[in-house]
C-alpha cells in the first residue's frame, strides 16, 4: 500500500514573522489581517496567550491587554512565497510534495519507496524533523496511509510512523475537533451537540449532516470517514526561466551591457505576468573573453529584491548597483539571465500592468479621432448576445474604451470562424459529382472531406429556418464554413475557419 506523509507547519505566518524578527520570539506578537488599530489578530504567540490575547480580537483590544504587544502584518504574498520556500526545502526528501490551499504549513509528501534511500521510513520521518528544525521552523511530521489520517493527527505533536491504516485510524479518531483548522461556527455547535472529536464526528449520518450543516461540513465528514478518498496532487517543480545572449564584439562597458540585460529582461517578466508569478531572484552569468594572459572565465551575480516583484526599473536599478560596484577583468562575449519565479499578488501584477508600454489613453484620444471624422459606428467591438442563429449569437456595439486584452495561455490554439456579413449562395452541387465539388472555383480545386450534418432549426416565431451546416476541406487545404438552406433548397457559404 501506498505510503503518504504530513508535514505540519504549525502557525506558519507566525513563525515567518520570528523569522523577521528574532527579537519577537520572547516578547507577546501577532499577525494582523492589516497594521491599523482595528487589524484583526490571525495568530499570536506564548506569551501573547498568557496576556490573555486571543485571535479574532482587533488589535488595539489586545494593546489593552498587552500594552508591549508587536503587530505585524504579514500579506498573502509572503506566505506563499514562504511556502514555495517550504516546498523547495521538503523536496530533498521527496519529489512529490502537495501544499495544502486552505492550511498554509499544511504539506502532503509521497512517501513510497524510499526504503533504498532511507534506512527506514521512521528515520526519514526524524531526518525530516530534523531538517526543519535546523532551518528554524517548528514541524510535525506522521507518516500513514491517508490524507485526513496524517493532517489529524500532526496535531497531537511530534514525529508519528503508523504501522498500519487501522492504527492511523483510531489515532485519528480520538483527535479533538478544537486541534482541526475546520469552521468556528461549526465547531462551536459541534461542542453543544456534544461532539468533540473526530471519531464522534465520523459517527455522525452523512446525510444529517449535510442537511443540518452545509455542503462544507458535508465534505469534512467524508473525507474523515474515508468515503472521498483524493489521490496525491504534487506540485510540479520551480523551473527557472533563461534567456541567453552572444555579443558580437566583448563589452566592458556597464551602461551597454545593462542596456542588453534589459533587452532580454523584459520578455522574462511578461513571461512570469502571464503565468502569474513574479521575479524571486536574478543570476546574470557573465561570459569574460579569454586573453593570452587569463583563460576563459565566468562570473556569476545574483540579484535579490526585498520582495517578488514585476518592476522592471527596481530590479535594474539594484543589476546597475552590482554591475558598476565590481571592475571586470576582460570584455563580455555572453549573457545568461536566469530567472527564479514566485507566485505573484494582485497589486503586483497590476503594477506590471500600470508598467506595460502600451499607453491606453493614447488609443482612447485615437479612437475618438476616428469617430469624430467617420462617424459613431466606425470603431466597434463584438459582444455576446441570446440568438438561435450562428449570426444572431453576437452583435456589434460601440467601443467606448480601450481596455486591455487578458489572453488565458493555451497549450493548443483553437480555430476560429470568421462570419461574412452576408452569407454567399454557392453553385449547385451535382448528384454525382464525377470530378468532386467545385465549391469555391478551380483556383481552390474541388471538396475532398466534407464534415457534418449540424442541423440548425429555428425563428418559428417569425420566419421559419432550417440549416444543414458542413465544414468543408477543399483541395488547397482550406476549411470552409458551408451550409445547405432547405427551404431555398440552395448552398451558401457562411464563414471561413482559420
Amino acid at each position: 500500500m501506498d505510503r503518504m506523509a504530513c508535514v505540519d507547519v504549525p502557525a506558519l505566518p507566525l513563525q515567518l514573522l520570528i523569522r523577521r524578527h528574532p527579537d519577537c520570539a520572547d516578547h507577546p506578537a501577532a499577525v494582523l489581517t492589516r497594521d491599523t488599530p482595528q487589524g484583526e489578530i490571525l495568530w499570536v504567540n506564548a506569551p501573547a496567550r498568557r496576556c490573555g490575547v486571543l485571535t479574532g480580537m482587533s488589535y488595539a483590544t489586545g494593546l489593552a491587554l498587552a500594552h508591549d504587544l508587536r503587530g505585524v502584518e504579514i500579506t498573502a504574498g509572503e506566505i506563499a512565497e514562504g511556502v514555495v520556500a517550504l516546498t523547495e526545502r521538503l523536496r530533498r526528501f521527496t519529489p512529490h510534495i502537495e501544499p495544502s490551499e486552505d492550511h498554509p504549513g499544511v504539506f502532503w509528501l509521497d512517501a513510497s519507496g524510499l526504503q533504498p534511500l532511507f534506512a527506514s521510513l521512521e528515520s526519514w520521518a526524524r531526518d525530516v524533523h530534523h531538517h526543519l528544525t535546523l532551518s528554524d521552523f517548528r514541524s510535525r511530521v506522521v507518516v500513514g496511509f491517508t490524507r485526513f489520517g496524517t493532517y489529524a493527527t500532526t496535531k497531537t505533536g511530534g514525529v508519528t510512523v503508523f504501522p498500519d491504516a487501522v492504527a492511523e485510524q483510531q489515532a485519528a479518531r480520538v483527535v479533538p475537533l478544537t486541534l482541526l483548522d475546520i469552521d468556528p461556527e461549526l465547531r462551536d455547535v459541534l461542542d453543544k451537540l456534544g461532539v468533540r472529536t473526530v471519531g464522534a464526528f465520523v459517527d455522525l449520518p452523512a446525510a444529517g449532516i449535510r442537511k443540518r450543516f452545509g455542503q462544507d461540513a458535508h465534505q469534512l465528514h467524508r473525507h474523515a470517514a474515508g468515503d472521498l478518498v483524493l489521490p496525491l496532487q504534487p506540485l510540479p517543480p520551480v523551473e527557472p526561466l533563461t534567456r541567453h545572449a552572444d555579443l558580437d564584439a566583448s563589452e566592458t562597458d556597464v551602461h551597454r551591457l545593462l542596456f542588453l540585460i534589459k533587452h532580454d529582461l523584459d520578455p522574462l517578466l511578461s513571461m512570469l505576468a502571464t503565468r502569474q508569478e513574479a521575479l524571486a531572484a536574478l543570476d546574470i552569468r557573465l561570459r569574460l573573453d579569454a586573453s593570452a594572459s587569463a583563460p576563459r572565465a565566468e562570473r556569476v551575480e545574483q540579484i535579490r529584491p526585498a520582495e517578488p516583484t514585476l518592476d522592471a526599473r527596481q530590479i535594474l536599478n539594484l543589476v546597475h548597483l552590482r554591475l558598476e560596484g565590481h571592475t571586470l577583468a576582460a570584455g563580455v562575449t555572453e549573457i545568461d539571465l536566469i530567472v527564479m519565479p514566485a507566485r505573484a499578488s494582485r497589486e503586483q501584477l497590476r503594477l506590471f500592468q500600470q508598467h506595460a508600454t502600451r499607453d491606453l489613453r493614447a488609443a482612447d484620444r485615437a479612437v475618438a479621432r476616428i469617430r469624430a471624422e467617420f462617424g459613431e459606428g466606425t470603431v466597434v467591438s463584438a459582444c455576446l448576445t441570446d440568438g438561435h442563429l450562428p449570426e444572431a449569437t453576437f452583435a456589434w456595439q460601440p467601443l467606448t474604451r480601450v481596455v486591455r486584452p487578458t489572453p488565458a495561455p493555451v497549450s493548443l490554439r483553437s480555430l476560429v470562424r470568421r462570419f461574412f456579413v452576408h452569407p454567399r449562395r454557392l453553385p449547385s452541387r451535382l448528384r454525382h459529382e464525377p470530378d468532386g465539388w467545385m465549391l469555391r472555383g478551380a483556383q481552390h480545386g474541388h471538396v475532398v472531406h466534407l464534415h457534418g450534418p449540424y442541423v440548425v432549426s429555428g425563428g418559428w416565431w417569425r420566419t421559419p429556418v432550417l440549416r444543414e451546416y458542413y465544414f468543408a476541406r477543399t483541395r488547397d487545404d482550406a476549411w470552409n464554413w458551408i451550409y445547405y438552406d432547405r427551404r431555398r433548397r440552395a448552398w451558401f457559404l457562411h464563414g471561413e475557419v482559420e
